[in-house]
């Protein structure tokens, strides 16, 4: 399948906009890409000039025949982690989970969700 500009206008694109106090203004970025930045008034404005910026990059890529990172998609994950660690960090991570009175895996989930909400 050739990838044309439409193609990659539709890809759900991971913007973050949030409030900087330094800069007095929102700052905006694309998270798939990476050295972006834009900022405006208010978080509408950043989105805008976000959209902007990014169909101006897919279709200077395109041109160029630069290679454009897709975002990672939803459906690619079931939900399943192989995860490996230590006798020792297994150990205290069963007891944290137990003395909360949760499973293991809630008790990983819980803790994740704390840091990448």
């Amino acid at each position: 399948m050739k990838k044309n500009s439409d193609y990659y206008f539709k890809l759900p694109w991971s913007y973050r906009i949030e409030w900087s106090d330094i800069d007095n203004c929102f700052l905006g970025s694309i998270e798939e890409l990476e050295e972006n930045m834009t900022c405006g008034e208010t978080p509408e404005e950043v989105l805008a000039n976000l959209k902007d910026a990014l169909k101006s990059y897919i279709l200077t890529s395109l041109k160029t025949g630069l290679e454009i990172p897709e975002p990672v998609k939803l459906s690619n994950y079931k939900g399943n982690i192989t995860y490996r660690t230590t006798p020792e960090k297994h150990y205290k991570i069963a007891k944290k989970a137990s003395a909360k009175g949760k499973s293991i895996n809630k008790y990983i989930d819980e803790v994740l969700e704390k840091d990448i909400a």
